[in-house]
């Protein structure tokens, strides 16, 4: 079973939800059962006010590699979350931590942090 642990500066305290496997849930749906910052936005990609910071707890999953979509990609790189070098590259390193949109991210069984 995953963990996702949402961290923002509102928060007096890290918010976890466990997660079912197989539970294909985005974090954007996911950050809609506790009072997260990202719960105001356009839900569909389209505007990038949902970026986080996403740190995985096993060293495994962050040693992968992520590839984006086009559309993250642009409003990551608009939103300066991705240098040029990032934004160029067909593939981006995870490690140690990945901006991404949360209305984007499918969370899978994996342990999580989430930065706002």
């Amino acid at each position: 079973m995953g963990n996702v642990t949402f961290i923002a500066p509102p928060f007096d305290v890290e918010r976890v939800i466990k997660l079912e496997p197989r539970n294909c849930a985005t974090l954007l749906a996911l950050a809609r059962e506790v009072p997260w910052p990202a719960h105001k936005t356009c839900g569909q990609g389209l505007c990038g006010a949902c970026a986080v910071k996403v740190v995985y707890r096993d060293p495994a999953r962050a040693a992968a590699r992520v590839v984006l979509s086009a559309g993250e990609k642009t409003l990551l790189y608009r939103a300066g979350r991705l240098t040029d070098a990032e934004y160029r590259a067909r593939d981006i390193s995870v490690y140690p931590a990945l901006w991404r949109l949360a209305c984007q991210y499918v969370v899978e069984d994996e342990d999580i942090l989430v930065f706002a």
